[in-house]
């Protein structure tokens, strides 16, 4: 094919569309048989050339293989025995066309899928075409400019925390028109982090040489320091001197490993219907920083044990480094004489462990209260007066309770118990009279002591009546405890 320009593409995009495929473990064939499956399209227009030849030129064993590509361009060679890792070179040729060669690697047993179409350039256009330029016909000039042409992720993770350290980015380079450089006129491209935390990250490779698309393919790896990191990609021009500079890149590296001073837990609820039955379940999280104050890298371990019940042993952190397990009500039941608990049962403590950069244990913890069965509430006058004599409401005025409601350890009731008083016709009671108790540890005000106030609204009673006033309990499981005291109300005063 006399006059036929020969381009060659190393197509470093393709082997590292490769490469990750292979490492996320494509499963091999029993047998070292490759395939080799891709696409030819026009370069000017995109659209697919059929008939086109595709010959493989190396290695020797294999140079007798040749297709021919379909209606849409698709070629495919099977069968390939590659008994090690080896370069194989693919050539694409069609009539009124340059030839391009390709080389993939193959691995044994692993199937290859150029994802990047060969093109072939149309003879006419002098190898360049117009690409982009605007009607600019012929072969692309020097550098002028860099373009990212992939955007690499957002943030990676500091080096030996087992999960992704880099971040592949390309960049393309155009010359005036826009056109992007061929591979009759490369360009070196340089990489240099001018801003970054100072850890060791690196770029590798810091210098490129651009491929027959005109683009450079390069990473940052991590080092052991969190922090921002801006990446220049710059050219160097031969021919005047002139220094073409990207605009920086920003990626975060984060996601370190766990630190004690960024390691912590909660429960909800902390009071649970437990000391009497079982399988009632509340939700423990805990939330794991590095020491730079950002999540841990996913996936983090974090081993969870309890005094009492039963708790899911592990869980792994998420991307805000929050991992969850839930502690389930069952024997053995707590008794920690933790702080605040008077010595009293159905306390327990849950312990959250995890592992820092030095390998050391960390570790949180959270108590928390098996509640158990309502006691009957305890109810006095205001000022500590029993009403058990009975209660008398004055005429134009009131009465004031203070009523006291635990379980049979003396603790709070469970997080949900429904608290509700009833007063007889004609009364009205205001106060800690209709409520769902929230979590609460320890006895206290708004735990186990309440109170309430009660007064006569009945503008037309004129004779003296008896009344009563219930109090009544229930938890979550249904279990009640009531009391009633009983009074009269005066005769009311009119003027």
């Amino acid at each position: 094919m006399k006059g036929k320009a020969m381009k060659t593409y190393h197509l470093s995009r393709i082997f590292l569309l490769f490469s990750v495929a292979a490492f996320l473990g494509c499963e091999s064939p029993s047998s070292n048989d490759v395939s080799i499956s891709g696409r030819v399209v026009n370069n000017s227009s995109g659209e697919p050339l059929s008939e086109a030849v595709v010959v493989i030129t190396a290695p020797a064993q294999f140079q007798n293989e040749s297709k021919i590509t379909g209606a849409d361009g698709s070629f495919r060679f099977s069968g390939l025995n590659v008994n090690e890792a080896t370069d194989i070179s693919i050539e694409a040729r069609k009539t009124g066309f340059d030839r391009v060669s390709i080389t993939v690697p193959a691995t044994p047993g692993r199937d290859i899928n150029v994802e990047q179409p060969i093109a072939l350039i149309p003879e006419d256009t002098g190898g360049g075409g117009d690409n982009g330029g605007g009607g600019v016909a012929g072969p692309s000039t020097g550098p002028a400019q860099l373009i990212l042409t992939s955007v690499p992720v957002q943030a990676i993770n500091i080096a030996e925390t087992g999960d992704q350290i880099s971040a592949a980015f390309t960049f393309q380079v155009q010359d005036s028109a826009g056109r992007a450089l061929t591979i009759s006129n490369p360009a070196r491209v340089n990489f240099d982090i001018i801003s970054g935390p100072g850890g060791g990250e690196q770029v590798t490779p810091s210098s490129l040489t651009t491929n027959a698309a005109g683009e450079v393919t390069t990473a940052l790896f991590s080092g052991n320091t969190a922090g921002p990191v801006k990446i220049q990609a710059s050219i160097t021009r031969e021919d005047n001197g002139q220094v073409i500079r990207s605009t920086p890149v920003l990626i975060a590296i984060h996601g370190g490993f766990p630190d004690q001073n960024h390691f912590s837990i909660t429960m909800e609820p902390f009071s649970i219907e437990g000391y009497n039955f079982n399988n009632v379940r509340s939700n423990v999280t805990v939330i794991v920083g590095d020491q730079f104050s950002n999540p841990v890298k996913p996936g983090t371990v974090v081993y969870f044990s309890t005094s009492g019940g039963i708790i899911q042993g592990s869980s792994q952190t998420n991307e805000d480094g929050v991992a969850s397990v839930q502690l389930i009500t069952a024997a053995p039941r707590p008794s920690d004489n933790i702080t605040g608990s008077g010595g009293r049962l159905g306390y327990g403590t849950v312990t959250a462990r995890t592992i820092d950069q030095n390998d050391n244990a960390i570790l949180a913890t959270a108590e928390f209260l098996f509640s158990g069965i309502p006691q009957t509430p305890i109810v006095t006058r205001n000022g500590g007066a029993n009403p058990g004599d009975g209660f008398a409401i004055p005429p134009n005025g009131g009465v004031s309770f203070e009523y006291t409601v635990t379980d049979q350890n003396g603790n709070p009731l469970p997080s949900g118990t429904m608290f509700k008083v009833e007063v007889g016709e004609g009364l009205d009671a205001t106060g800690d009279v209709e409520f769902e108790l929230g979590d609460f540890l320890f006895p206290g005000e708004g735990a186990t002591q309440f109170s309430f106030s009660v007064s006569d609204i009945d503008e037309d009673a004129s004779d003296v009546g008896g009344t009563s006033i219930k109090i009544i309990v229930t938890t979550p499981k249904g279990v009640s405890a009531s009391t009633s005291i009983e009074g009269t109300r005066a005769k009311r005063i009119k003027n």
